[in-house]
């Protein structure tokens, strides 16, 4: 068995070699992550799911196969490694979907996996439970009323950041490698920054969950994961990529793609920097001091940092809501018809409560036009990108918010709300409206020991150069040594 240091040091891929090489059984490494769940999580509150019998059967279920055709374990990229599911987007045999939300929370158990979900066992992985998200994914802290706030693990009293602040709260105090991560205006790469994890927004359809709704929240969101380091992300990302039936945007993917390009020579870039956000707002003078720092250390790297500016008229918060509130309303509508019966008072919570009013306010036409805007956005920022390889931003514009001050506002204003979170993480929603590929590296810690992420932008399906720009500033910058005291 290995101890909880060693199993806290451990990537998904070396978990993976230990099954592969049977120095651990797959059950053994699941007892491992559950654990330091049960250990780490009454202090964080991260996973609000589990089913440990559910997980050990598949767990067993992997060995038995594994006894009969000794070839398996070896197949399998990721085989035995434990895993978490945010409560949002994917629907898995045995759990319930919730959203968060309390409306949902007595919904029923599902009884099959969708696509995304079906990959990850197909590569071998154990789903352990599900992780925490502000209800509907729709806030940069995490804190349902329903299963109330994940705490960040580098600090007690702050936000992890959100939506999948539970599962960048779980892989930053080492309940597992790996959790899934969805990501509609930032909501992989801000908790990713705010817990000193990689988080990897994939190329728009690159990733494809298997919902009915099709691409979800109109296209803006991409599922893909939050992991300790980058070979992990790409080896997911390898085990996950491509279309489902049915699609009508492919990717070409060929087998071991992303993980077997981080071996690959890295070309010199053209790297554009902006200490502004699309709106105009810019970051805090440390985080701005940082940003500066990385793109001296990309010249030290060879890579020439160029001249950059946003377009104008290219902050897509407001046209970007008109999409997110239609589908969740269009979410809440339909359980309703399910059920019977709608929302009773106190059972949405204030945002998801207004945003489903606006959006029955709204028209089909309004959503036309806000599809409109969101084209004109992508072939300003097309144009705008045409001379540099690689953008990057700060991921938010100062350090994680103290726990509860989202909820507070969004108490007594949307409004007031809107603008706080909006001002928290500016540089983000934009490269969900683009579809470009986009991440959060953990490169630097701030004067108060907390984790800051860099933003770098790779142009639509150029995902494997990003995550070898990754890679490259992994092994110059190290940061997985670093770990919060939990």
């Amino acid at each position: 068995m290995l101890t909880s240091a060693e199993y806290r040091s451990c990537d998904a891929i070396a978990l993976a070699k230990l099954v592969k090489r049977r120095d651990i059984s797959v059950t053994e490494l699941l007892d491992c992550a559950l654990r330091e769940i049960d250990r780490t999580n009454p202090q964080l509150n991260a996973v609000v799911m589990r089913h440990d019998e559910k997980a050990y059967l598949a767990a067993e279920a992997l060995q038995t196969k594994a006894r009969q055709t000794p070839s398996l374990t070896t197949s399998l990229p990721l085989s035995g490694v434990p895993f978490l599911a945010k409560d949002i987007n994917v629907d898995i045999a045995h759990y319930q979907t919730t959203h968060a939300c309390r409306y949902f929370a007595n919904s029923d158990i599902k009884q099959s996996d969708s696509t995304l979900v079906k990959r990850w066992r197909e590569a071998g992985l154990i789903i352990a439970g599900r992780t925490n998200t502000p209800e509907f994914a729709t806030d940069f802290g995490c804190e349902p009323e329903l299963y109330g706030p994940t705490n960040n693990p580098w600090n007690f009293s702050l936000t992890p950041g959100g939506s999948s602040g539970g599962a960048a709260a779980a892989v930053a105090a080492g309940m597992v490698p790996m959790a899934h991560a969805t990501d509609s205006g930032g909501s992989i790469r801000a908790p990713a920054s705010c817990c000193g994890v990689f988080g990897f927004k994939p190329s728009s359809g690159l990733v494809a969950t298997g919902s009915p709704l099709g691409p979800l929240v109109g296209g803006l969101n991409c599922d893909h994961a939050v992991t300790r380091t980058v070979r992990d992300s790409a080896a997911l990302l390898d085990a996950t990529a491509g279309a489902e039936q049915g699609c009508a945007t492919v990717y070409p993917h060929t087998s071991n793609a992303y993980l077997s390009a981080l071996d690959k020579p890295l070309p010199t870039l053209r790297i554009g920097v902006s200490e502004y956000s699309p709106s105009g707002i810019t970051a805090n003078t440390e985080i701005c001091t940082l940003l500066n720092d990385t793109a001296t250390l990309l010249e030290t790297l060879g890579h020439k940092i160029v001249q950059w500016q946003w377009p104008d008229n290219t902050d897509p918060c407001d046209t970007a809501s008109v999409i997110w509130m239609a589908e969740l309303a269009a979410i809440i509508d339909a359980q309703a018809a399910l059920t019977g019966e709608p929302p009773r008072n106190g059972e949405l919570g204030p945002l998801v409560h207004s945003a489903w009013q606006q959006a029955k306010k709204r028209s089909s036409v309004d959503l036309v036009n806000a599809n409109i805007k969101l084209r004109e956005l992508q072939i300003a920022m097309s144009h705008a990108m045409q001379n540099v390889d690689v953008l990057l931003t700060p991921v938010v514009a100062e350090p994680p918010l103290p726990t509860g001050l989202l909820t507070e506002l969004v108490n007594n204003d949307i409004d007031n709300w809107m603008d706080r979170a909006w001002r928290f993480a500016p540089f983000l929603e934009i490269f969900n409206v683009t579809g470009q590929p986009a991440m959060s590296v953990p490169l630097h810690v701030d004067a108060a020991s907390l984790p800051v992420g860099m933003q770098f932008v790779g142009q639509v399906g150029n995902d494997a150069l990003l995550l070898q720009l990754a890679r490259q500033l992994e092994n110059a910058q190290p940061w997985t040594q670093r770990s919060p005291n939990v």
